[in-house]
């Protein structure tokens, strides 16, 4: 009965994690800009080791320029600010899980021997990166950052990631414009 309470348990708290829009956001700002006056944007081209990935940089502009329309912003040839885009992936390795099997064989009175044997696999998890810098389309200098990490879900259907990309990048733009 507890190793089905404990299983139950485990399955529900992996089950917390694996459905979790959640990622670190961090985000920092010019405090000399004046954010009133940027009203129109336009995209840099973006950079990092996971840009290659057509449809997760094309996920993330539209989460952006969704966010950006709510508040009043909307893209042109002639903008006011820029948006560079970083994205990076890795993968990291740390612990592992493992099976093991022992039998032990009693051996006269003296006692037993244990016989046994097992197998681990390193646990392999995928972390991402998001980085939106808006610069001042005049002078190029960085007016805004904000910078979001966290474990990457792969096996997720399009929608899933289209939603967690929503939910991340509302969060950073919460912070846009900042609150003096």
């Amino acid at each position: 009965m507890k190793r089905a309470i404990r299983a139950l348990m485990l399955c529900i708290a992996l089950a917390a994690c694996a459905t979790s829009p959640s990622a670190d956001i961090d985000f920092d700002y010019d405090t000399a800009a004046d954010f009133t006056g940027l009203k129109t944007y336009a995209w840099t081209a973006p950079t990092g080791n996971a840009v290659a990935n057509d449809l997760l940089v094309k996920r993330i502009r539209g989460a952006v320029d969704a966010q950006l329309q709510a508040k009043g912003r909307t893209a042109s040839d002639s903008p006011d600010f820029l948006i560079g885009m970083q994205l990076s992936g890795k993968t990291t390795h740390g612990g592992s899980v493992g099976v093991g099997v022992s039998v032990g064989i009693p051996v006269g009175r003296a006692g037993r021997v244990s016989v046994g044997g097992g197998k681990s696999k390193p646990i392999e998890k995928k972390e991402g990166t998001l980085v939106l810098d808006f610069l001042d389309a005049k002078t190029k200098s960085l007016v805004w950052q904000a910078t979001a990490s966290g474990a990457v879900e792969p096996q997720s259907t399009p929608e899933q990631q289209q939603n967690r990309i929503n939910a991340i990048v509302a969060e950073m733009l919460s912070y846009f414009p900042p609150k003096k």
